[in-house]
């Protein structure tokens, strides 16, 4: 039988961008060719012998972000929402009947206590969703061992000298959506969701959004189920569904962090060469 999972909210989208050197060069590059119709102010004639010869060899100003794309290593750091009570709605379709899911919480030790009683009462009780609520409609998000658990990015270390874009979208209306084909005993009790875990410090690109970027994006949308736990995927019997986003009414921002034998700081340089005003 074929299921399909939906989860409406608002939301931020977090990208990051992974530059080299080499790339960053033609950022610089690229900014020093810009030459806009109300000019530069002051320019030099080394300047204009510079931007003249550019043009020769085919240089022109490009955006700067389009550059980025083609050089970077691209990792997507969160969709955006977290499983909440509040501000969200789900929705499964079991061969295209259509019917409400709750998603909670539930603390275990071992796979088979997703099927004991006890342990089940447990998570039903302590959860927040109404006593009316049917027991066969939750869906667990598992608190354990981290098997259920996603980091976002490579565990490599990224090199000195490098720089990470994050493209930070605001979203006011987004939709997380999987498929896939169950079994014929299928219940909603079987689905596990795998949500974000940047908060660790052994994956280098994890750690710099978590303790760099993440925090402020918090602060600034609180009114949205964004968090650091959102939600990636959904396990049925050991088999992984990615979500897919799809929003509306989106707005973004850029910010650069580059690496040096000191660590992370904000980037102001590479941040100027992706402006574009």
């Amino acid at each position: 039988m074929k299921i399909e999972l939906k989860i409406e909210a608002p939301g931020v989208q977090v990208y990051a961008y992974e530059i080299n050197e080499e790339t960053k060069a033609l950022l610089q590059e690229n900014a020093k060719n810009v030459f806009k119709e109300s000019g530069i102010p002051e320019i030099d004639e080394a300047e204009e012998k510079r931007i003249k010869e550019n043009e020769e060899k085919g240089f022109v100003y490009r955006s700067p972000m389009e550059i980025v794309e083609e050089n970077a290593k691209v990792t997507l750091i969160s969709h955006g929402i977290a499983a909440r009570q509040e501000g969200c709605k789900y929705t499964a379709s079991i061969n295209g009947d259509e019917k409400p899911f709750y998603p909670e919480n539930f603390e275990y030790r071992e796979m088979e206590d997703f099927e004991n009683s006890d342990d089940i009462e447990d998570a039903i009780k302590f959860g927040g969703w109404p006593d009316t609520v049917d027991r066969n409609n939750y869906v667990w998000i598992p608190i354990g061992d981290g098997d259920f658990k996603h980091i976002p990015g490579s565990e490599h270390p990224i090199p000195e000298g490098y720089a990470v874009i994050f493209e930070v979208i605001s979203y006011s209306s987004g939709t997380l959506h999987t498929s896939f084909e169950a079994d014929e005993d299928f219940k909603l009790t079987d689905l596990k969701l795998i949500v974000d875990d940047p908060d660790n410090s052994g994956h280098d690109l994890a750690w710099l959004y978590y303790c760099d970027v993440f925090g402020g994006i918090y602060d600034q949308n609180r009114d949205k189920p964004f968090d650091e736990d959102t939600i990636r995927a959904v396990d049925y019997k050991g088999e992984r569904h990615d979500f897919n986003l799809d929003f509306q009414g989106g707005s973004g921002w850029y910010v650069a962090h580059e690496k040096s034998e000191a660590g992370w700081c904000i980037s102001f340089l590479v941040n100027s060469w992706l402006d574009e005003n």
